[in-house]
């Protein structure tokens, strides 16, 4: 029995590994536009306003995708559902390298919206296999290292190696670019049909007379819908930070290359963070953790406003504290929820992030607007300061929930 548990646990790790390279490709993808905005905004002759509306565009499509998505991830499976993201990831980036304006830009970033909720759904959703709380969390704070360090990757390399390798062609550095979700789409059907073990298809039937009675039931819960109001925070300062952190390091007169490794540094510390914080969180303590997590974004912002290197450096290395584990958190406590099991995760999940994502538009889209209207992009970080604050009632009011 022993034997039979540990292979198992072993086939399971491999299943994570293979949902992991497609979630690294996701995290890939959505910084691989930040290194180049100044090179697309010249070159397409777009405003800072346009590339917000192109930063946030996979996350508006993402709004109507995400619950069709985790519905079908319920009814159909990892396998396929993990496939087919990796496929329409693929197809964004070749898109992007296609774009000659404006309109077709943001068709291209757009398209990943479609894909982006399948690995998204499905990785809270893989977690789940196990029948140990811990090794849930453990599994999905590693799953969540997927996006962070492929975002790393992209803005470390692309303007470091790929440009110049690309005679500084940004077109020809998206065609490359569409190569690595397309190979983790092969080695997940490899990995997949070698290590996927049919006592992990437990709960996984079609649910066709469910869906409905699983969205009021979800609708219905104080703390379902709390926890989707702090999600809009945390994706209004995630995308929009992480958007716009290279050129708003390169406003303070950095190079472009050096800003572009710079940003790299919130997302080392977030994988770091998303390994460790959670581990030290539970059921009764979360909350406060999140909390304090909040707190350290709006001084970490305050920070990053600042033109000496050392008060920036500062503020760049506590943001990804916060951005590294606030997710997990956040997920974690979604996951908790009660009438939230293996079988509905998807459904419960793809309505969450396709909420969320509304601050993932705004965002980005948010920044954009106000460094047109200003000239400054320290007034769009008090702005991000001032919404920071609105995350506290939902907090509270979680905190004095007694049931799930």
């Amino acid at each position: 029995m022993q034997k039979s548990h540990y292979k198992n646990d072993l086939n399971i790790w491999f299943i994570i590994l293979g949902v992991w390279l497609v979630y690294f490709c996701f995290g890939f993808t959505v910084n691989s536009v930040a290194p180049l905005v100044p090179f697309i905004t010249e070159d397409l002759n777009i405003t800072y306003k346009e590339m917000g509306l192109i930063l946030g565009a996979w996350q508006f499509i993402y709004i109507f995708f995400a619950l069709p998505a985790g519905i079908f991830v319920d009814k159909y499976g990892l396998k396929i559902s993990i496939f087919i993201s990796a496929i329409i990831i693929t197809l964004s980036l070749l898109f992007r390298g296609f774009s000659e304006s404006f309109f077709y830009m943001w068709l291209a970033v757009a398209l990943f919206g479609v894909g982006g909720p399948l690995i998204s759904v499905s990785a809270p959703k893989t977690a789940l296999i196990w029948s140990n709380q811990k090794n849930r969390i453990i599994s999905m704070g590693i799953l969540l290292t997927g996006p962070f360090i492929g975002g790393i990757c992209s803005l470390s390399l692309t303007n470091t190696i790929m440009m110049p390798l690309m005679n500084n062609n940004w077109n020809y550095v998206f065609y490359s670019y569409s190569l690595l979700p397309l190979l983790s789409a092969i080695l997940w059907l490899i990995i997949y049909n070698v290590f996927w073990n049919k006592d992990f298809d437990n709960n996984t039937q079609a649910i066709k007379s469910n869906i409905s009675h699983t969205l009021k039931l979800l609708i219905n819960k104080k703390r379902y819908i709390l926890v989707i109001f702090v999600g809009i925070i945390i994706m209004y300062l995630v995308h929009g930070i992480s958007g716009w952190m290279p050129k708003i390091l390169s406003s303070k007169g950095i190079n472009i290359s050096y800003a572009s490794n710079l940003a790299t540094i919130p997302v080392i510390i977030g994988i770091i963070s998303a390994l460790s914080v959670p581990r030290f969180s539970n059921s009764k303590n979360r909350l406060k953790i999140i909390f304090l997590l909040f707190i350290n974004v709006m001084l970490s912002m305050q920070f990053i406003k600042y033109s000496e290197s050392y008060l920036y450096m500062f503020g760049l290395c506590f943001i990804g504290i916060s951005t590294g584990s606030l997710m997990t958190l956040l997920i974690s406590h979604l996951s908790d929820t009660k009438d939230i099991s293996f079988s509905n995760i998807g459904i419960a999940s793809g309505l969450f992030y396709s909420i969320i994502q509304i601050g993932g538009v705004l965002g980005p889209y948010s920044i954009g607007i106000i460094y047109d209207l200003t000239q400054d992009f320290n007034n769009a970080l008090t702005f991000n300061i001032l919404v920071t604050l609105l995350s506290f009632l939902p907090l509270y009011l979680l905190a004095k929930l007694k049931n799930l």
